[in-house]
């Protein structure tokens, strides 16, 4: 998820997990991802980020699938 304060919230990567998930795939888990940030301002001394959206990873098991179109989860992210 992108959050920008003027566009609002963003998301990447449903797409492609839904058509995984769709095709047979299933999740094993949910691992964290990261901190997206940007800068808002900087001095001397410091930078100021926000914190601007995060990231997840989620494990899918795509041996069960209905078709082979299913991607492997790493292509993802």
């Amino acid at each position: 998820m992108k959050i920008d304060m003027k566009a609002g919230p963003s998301f990447f990567g449903l797409e492609q997990v839904n058509a995984a998930l769709k095709s047979g795939a299933s999740v094993v888990s949910v691992q964290e991802g990261a901190v997206i940030t940007s800068k808002v301002g900087e001095d001397a001394a410091n930078v100021e980020l926000a914190m601007t959206g995060f990231s997840v990873k989620l494990m899918l098991d795509d041996s069960g699938s209905a078709t082979q179109r299913a991607k492997p989860w790493w292509r993802f992210w």
